[in-house]
């Protein structure tokens, strides 16, 4: 069961470049003023934009991550005094073109639009918070208060404007969170702390999977506080100043009736206004909910699926605010890493153009999931951005593009050194992405795995550089099947290179049909760089099937 690997490993020649340490960050809330100072701090120059017309605000984050509002109060003195930042409120970005390390961006300020040059751009655009009293049937009165109201009174020491008895309600009319849990514990656990007081809390999960959370809410039990759990939302009368709110305690198994004096009602968090906008100028994701950066593992923390674009805070998902100072520090180690002193040293050619080839189609840039393909009146593969992936080469129709040491010469060179051994098992060729399956494929040898006699792996970049051609190639030269093996849903460091991949795949099983072969004797499957068994059973399944299906017709005309 050998690898074969005739790609050349000659190591790419490198070039110095210059990068602009020029830093844009959106957003002039805490987020955004904690890392322009952090920047600053270590050499660089910020461009600070805010699209309303003071930095700060009312954010979220005030009350979460500064814990006071002295904190921020701090910030803004400092940045404001920061000669190497160039503060811009009422601004928004309405253009971003270039690559890392040169990016163009165009702000437009009060109708009036200026162009700026930057290294890297950090997305601090602050979540909204949103009350869902009228979700739970609850009018607004002096004793209904929002999670961020009640924060705001007690920030503000107005204690004496809460009731005795406060009832909070959590996680019922959305999914809850270690966030909506931690404001709830430590709010209940300040009015517990106020002479004559007593909270409770109403909440479906109690969600404490954070650091420092579960004792969070140990601690406030034994203060006092009472928590109710329960599965279904409250049945709530609001009668203008009375409340009656029932509910179903499965923990004690009955119904109970509460009649607080105030309910404190949890928020719902949105992103940004902007953010659908913003991200579209930026070329980066989105998650289901809105919010910047995709669920993929290799994004975490502070990554998008752009080199030298990155999100940080409630900008990537409010939970993340319960880590603000890792965000922070986080970001301003990879903008070191990309910009350093100015240069970096960069492979002179991941990707070569064919110019003679290319038709101007601009497929290439289309596809590419890191933006690192750009038009200048030709396709240009930006050194920096790119990430070696290959879909691009893969996708081009006239074959105009060349993944340097991935060539379709060396890698059909590969395909039919792999079918030059003859044995009796099922001959199969799996391609295996360098990130999972290859991995996976290393540790089930290293365990002792049993495999099946037939294998032949072939390592690539990444699924979405397998091409059409390869797997025809395979059956051409023989082999029984092949097996294209990818990294799961939301785990492609290439972002869609898994499902470019099956798309082929399913394209090469028509094709077989076609031709009187089985679509059985080409197989997509997913699998994990720690999931040696997973591999393991995958190749013996494809071994199992093409025991059943006998040789293929090409391998019985190629022997005889």
């Amino acid at each position: 069961m050998p690898e074969v690997n005739n790609v050349s490993s000659e190591v790419m020649p490198m070039e110095e470049i210059r990068m602009d340490t020029t830093v844009l960050v959106i957003g002039g809330g805490w987020s955004g003023i904690k890392v322009a100072c952090e920047l600053v701090d270590i050499g660089y120059r910020v461009i600070l934009i805010e699209d309303s017309t003071t930095l700060g605000g009312e954010a979220l984050s005030d009350h979460l991550v500064t814990s006071s509002r002295e904190k921020l109060s701090g910030l803004l003195a400092k940045v404001k005094d920061l000669e190497a930042v160039e503060v811009l409120v009422s601004t928004r970005l309405v253009i971003l073109t270039g690559v890392p390390g040169d990016f163009r961006v165009w702000l437009e300020q009060e109708g009036k639009v200026s162009e700026r040059t930057a290294g890297a751009v950090v997305v601090a655009l602050e979540a909204e918070t949103v009350s869902l009293s009228s979700a739970y049937g609850l009018q607004a009165a002096e004793n209904v208060l929002t999670q961020s109201e009640v924060e705001a009174k007690l920030a503000s020491g107005k204690t004496g404007e809460i009731s005795k008895d406060v009832l909070f309600l959590v996680g019922l009319q959305q999914e809850g969170s270690p966030l909506v849990m931690e404001r709830a514990i430590r709010s209940a656990s300040q009015i517990q702390a106020l002479e004559g007081c007593q909270a409770k809390v109403v909440v479906g999960n109690v969600k404490v999977a954070e650091h420092g959370l579960e004792s969070l809410y140990t601690e406030s039990r034994k203060s006092g506080i009472i928590y109710l759990k329960v599965k279904e939302p409250p049945k709530i009368r609001q009668d203008r100043s009375s409340l009656q709110i029932d509910v179903f305690d499965y923990v004690l198994n009955r119904d109970v009736k509460l009649t607080p004096d105030m309910v404190v009602v949890e928020d719902a968090f949105l992103p940004h206004p902007d953010a659908a906008r913003v991200s579209r100028v930026l070329g980066i994701g989105t998650d289901s909910e809105g919010f910047f950066q995709q669920a993929n593992v290799y994004y975490l923390p502070i990554r998008t699926n752009r080199e030298g674009i990155f999100v940080i805070g409630s900008a990537r998902e409010p939970r993340n605010l319960m880590h603000g100072w890792t965000d922070v520090g986080n970001t301003v180690l990879e903008v070191r890493n990309l910009l350093g002193e100015g240069k970096k040293l960069v492979p002179i050619e991941r990707a070569k153009i064919h110019r003679g080839k290319c038709t101007i189609c601009l497929t290439c840039v289309r596809v590419c999931p890191h933006g690192a393909i750009y038009w200048d009146n030709r396709a240009i593969i930006s050194p920096v951005a790119c990430q070696g992936c290959g879909i691009c080469a893969s996708e081009c129709p006239m074959d105009a593009i060349q993944l340097v040491n991935y060539t379709d010469d060396q890698m059909e060179a590969q395909v039919l050194a792999s079918i030059e051994k003859k044995v009796e098992a099922p001959q199969i060729i799996a391609f295996c992405c360098q990130n999972s399956a290859h991995e996976a494929s290393q540790m089930a040898r290293l365990f002792g795995s049993s495999l099946p006699e037939g294998l032949q792996m072939i390592k690539v970049p990444c699924a979405g550089k397998v091409d059409v051609d390869y797997i025809l190639t395979a059956f051409e030269a023989g082999t029984d099947g092949v097996l294209v093996m990818a990294c799961h849903k939301d785990n492609c460091k290439s972002q869609h290179g898994n499902t470019f991949a099956e798309w082929r795949v399913e394209h090469v099983g028509r094709m077989l049909e076609e031709i009187g072969l089985e679509k059985e004797r080409v197989r997509f499957a997913t699998v994990a760089s720690n999931m040696p068994v997973e591999f393991v059973r995958i190749t013996n399944e494809m071994e199992d099937t093409l025991k059943g299906l006998g040789p293929s017709r090409i391998k019985k005309q190629a022997a005889a």
